[in-house]
């Protein structure tokens, strides 16, 4: 966001330098990203008067101009068609830096004669679009002035950083009021005054709200017989210099009341509201609507919309986007001014669902001040019946569905004295709280009981109040008195923080393998976590929402980057991640944090193609096969032992019938296979997604079987093929480990090679076919010794699975 030092002098009395006020606001928590100095900007250019024009005598498109500027005369080559004598223009001297342009006016030879200077086009100086000739200033402009004297922005502009917990910020009001409690001074907002002397506002609109948890209160004003014109002068340069473009001046006074109090407003088309009556729901399930932006969008029933008459007809999507159905056009004469309050979660949910982030729904989605409302209608009302004339109706729609209650929190001296580090006196704390606009409620000898302003959503704990104590003290006076010595030794200490050593290797395993590492939040939203566990554990001061409680397993987060991605194109996908899951333990077992388990997950994932798109190879989608093969390589490539597949219902409500549980001698700690498509809707997917969790903790624990050299038997294997017919119920998994149990000692590998069923076997069999290798190291085998092996494997299966052999 950008502020204006200008503005905020107007607001609160100060005389900080620019470099001051980047410390003061810092300190403040407020973060400066950046310091645009518009007299540096604008040096050496200036409001200048073509004396003369006369046509280059080398060119039938140039002219040679004599330029006056107040402090010489200077000749110029200009090439724009609509120069003149007389005109007063923009004049950019030698040294000046032409922003629009991106470079230095130097002395130049343009066909033969020298050229001091150039008069520029409002593009030329990013102060408009027009860019088809110079730009024409009013007569009565003064030769000399600084044009950025004569355009009203010699200001210092702030881009400002604001975190998520502060939207008080996101305006003029809200960082003069952070000024003005840095100088123990009162902030008080600019007096409003309006005269009601039109219609009466009952006989001409009412609002009715269905929900008043998604809308408590709502405010509006009628102005009737405005006509729609451009802005004024100033208001043109202040919306510009907010980075936003005019359109006109009502919409204009709108978005700037936005920028002075936080507040967003929006203004209908009065004759377009149906009935004379505003009603806000939630939307119809799949019903569309059209924003300002010309784009048809797709609701659902838990979108907040404003809508005329009998809701049949929206306006609006509240807190986010108008309409095209109401928007303000030049044939407009009757509006009526929104201003409302909007549940911050609502808005939240519509603006991402939709994909649509506007100034509005920034704001409402970090939470605005219920109390600003009727000032802020206000406030608009006057701008734009000072500039657009009309008559504000007598009366007001103030709609309040739900009493918001004031916060209230008590702060206990001595607590905050022994949190910050230093003494300071109550009488202090008081009159620091009191600059920051907190009511105080209570005072004893002991603590204080304050009620919190409207406008501050981030305070609602005793650590929030010694948190702003903190800060209206200055960080920087807070003494240090304690120190830590720590040593740079290289010897490494073991203990239970160490980082494990096979973290490393399986991370660049996946990389190795083609994997790209993904890193998310710990923190995820309760219906996410309720997947997974019915009581996740909930943070005490969540920023929001959506990062309220710990996650309990890594599955949410992967989805949710899965989905985002396929949203945005990249519907091919390899990912991985190792990070902690936090599950409720029973307060008898043994924790880092008592009632807390903090386990450590690896999850891989897959979906889309398994291969980047080449024209000669057909495209193939992943299945299960392929997670299945990326575990089994994952198991060789550590060399585990003992790991065995099973199934069981471990995650069964996340993954479909189309998965194994990872078990270690009976204990499950990990899955393979397909999202369940229940999962894949709750989170927005449509294509298949293969997972492969696996605790971390437990398999450091495992058993690695040795590497060792064997050497390759110089003699012939024998190949044999067995083909057994058994219900379709018996694992394949099973058979394979029958056979090699079986087997003896000759038999070196067994694979599966074919899958067969139909009528010919009967429709509740299936014919497995494996493929058997023999040999030895030290001779060559005879066919007696194979055949022995072969009608041993044959015995188990008839006997372990009731198998039949297939001959053919």
């Amino acid at each position: 966001m950008l502020v204006s030092q200008n503005r905020l002098k107007e607001l609160i009395d100060f005389d900080y330098s620019p470099k001051e006020l980047d410390r003061i606001l810092t300190m403040l928590g407020i973060e400066v990203e950046a310091i645009y100095d518009y007299s540096e900007k604008y040096a050496n250019i200036f409001v200048g008067e073509v004396l003369t024009r006369d046509p280059h005598p080398q060119s039938d498109h140039l002219s040679l101009c004599r330029v006056n500027y107040g402090e010489g005369e200077n000749t110029v080559v200009c090439g724009a068609p609509n120069v003149a004598a007389g005109q007063k223009i923009a004049y950019a001297a030698l040294g000046a830096f032409v922003p629009g342009a991106g470079f230095k006016i130097e002395k130049r030879k343009i066909r033969g004669i020298e050229s001091k200077g150039m008069i520029c086009s409002q593009k030329e100086l990013d102060l408009g679009e027009d860019s088809d000739g110079i730009w024409v200033l009013p007569a009565d402009a003064v030769p000399g002035t600084k044009i950025a004297d004569f355009a009203g922005i010699n200001d210092v502009m702030y881009e400002i950083s604001v975190t998520p917990n502060r939207p008080d910020c996101l305006s003029h009001f809200g960082i003069a009021r952070e000024i003005a409690a840095y100088q123990r001074t009162k902030f008080n907002m600019p007096k409003v005054g309006i005269e009601h002397k039109g219609k009466d506002i009952n006989d001409l609109v009412s609002v009715h709200i269905k929900d008043g948890e998604i809308c408590p209160k709502y405010f509006g004003l009628v102005i009737n017989n405005v006509k729609v014109k451009e802005s004024p002068e100033w208001l043109k340069h202040r919306i510009t210099m907010a980075g936003l473009r005019p359109i006109n001046a009502i919409v204009d006074a709108t978005n700037y009341v936005m920028y002075e109090t936080g507040q967003p407003l929006h203004a209908f088309d009065l004759k377009q509201i149906a009935d004379k009556k505003i009603t806000i729901k939630n939307a119809t399930e799949g019903e569309k609507f059209t924003t300002l932006d010309g784009k048809e969008r797709i609701l659902d029933d838990k979108m907040m919309v404003i809508c005329g008459g009998n809701a049949e007809k929206p306006l609006a999507i509240a807190g986010v986007m108008g309409g095209e159905n109401s928007e303000i056009t030049d044939g407009t004469t009757d509006i009526f001014i929104e201003s409302a309050y909007f549940s911050p979660t609502s808005v939240r949910r519509t603006s991402k669902k939709l994909g649509l982030s506007t100034d509005a729904s920034y704001r409402f989605e970090r939470g605005a001040d219920h109390r600003i409302l009727r000032y802020a209608a206000e406030y608009c009302a006057q701008i734009i019946n000072e500039t657009c004339g009309g008559e504000i109706a007598k009366g007001e729609c103030n709609a309040i569905a739900k009493e918001i209650p004031q916060i209230e929190v008590t702060l206990h001296y001595k607590k905050a004295c022994d949190i910050i580090g230093e003494q300071i006196p109550a009488d202090e704390m008081i009159a620091m709280l009191e600059a920051l606009e907190f009511d105080i409620l209570e005072r004893t000898d002991e603590a204080v009981r304050v009620g919190v302003p409207t406008y501050r959503t981030d305070v609602s704990l005793e650590i929030d109040v010694i948190e702003e104590i903190a800060i209206m003290f200055d960080y920087d006076k807070i003494s240090l008195r304690n120190s830590t010595n720590i040593s740079f030794g290289s010897g490494l200490e073991k203990s239970e923080l160490a980082v494990p050593k096979l973290r490393a290797e399986i991370n660049n395993y996946f990389i190795q393998s083609g994997f790209i590492e993904i890193l998310t939040q710990n923190i995820i939203d309760p219906q996410s976590a309720k997947i997974f566990v019915e009581s996740p554990i909930t943070i005490a001061n969540p920023l929001g929402e959506e990062m309220s409680v710990m996650r309990p397993s890594l599955v949410p987060s992967m989805l949710k980057t899965i989905e985002r991605n396929i949203r945005y194109g990249s519907a091919d996908l390899a990912l991985f991640e190792g990070g902690k899951t936090f599950n409720p333990a029973d307060a008898n077992t043994k924790t880092f944090v008592p009632g807390i388990k903090e386990s450590e997950e690896l999850i891989v994932a897959i979906t889309g193609g398994v291969a980047p798109f080449h024209w000669q190879d057909k495209q193939r989608a992943c299945d299960y096969f392929d997670i299945k093969g990326i575990f089994e390589d994952f198991c060789e490539r550590f060399n585990l032992t003992g790991i065995k597949t099973v199934q069981d219902d471990y995650l069964g409500n996340i993954f479909s019938a189309n998965a194994l549980t990872i078990a270690h001698k009976g204990v499950s700690f990990g899955k393979f296979g397909e999202v369940s498509k229940k999962t894949l809707k709750t989170f927005e997917i449509a294509q298949p997604v293969f997972l492969f969790i696996i605790n971390l903790e437990k398999l450091y624990t495992l058993n690695r079987r040795d590497t060792r050299y064997k050497h390759v038997s110089p003699f012939p294997s024998v190949k044999r093929d067995l083909g057994f017919i058994v219900e379709k119920s018996v694992e394949a998994g099973a058979m394979v480990r029958e056979i090699q149990k079986a087997g003896g000692q000759f038999l070196k590998d067994v694979e599966i090679f074919d899958l067969f069923e139909g009528e010919k076997i009967g429709m509740e069999n299936k014919n497995i076919a494996f493929a058997l290798t023999y040999s030895s190291e030290e001779r060559t085998l005879e066919s007696e010794e194979v055949d022995a092996s072969v009608k041993a494997i044959i015995k188990a299966i008839e006997k372990a699975f009731n198998g039949k052999l297939r001959e053919f």
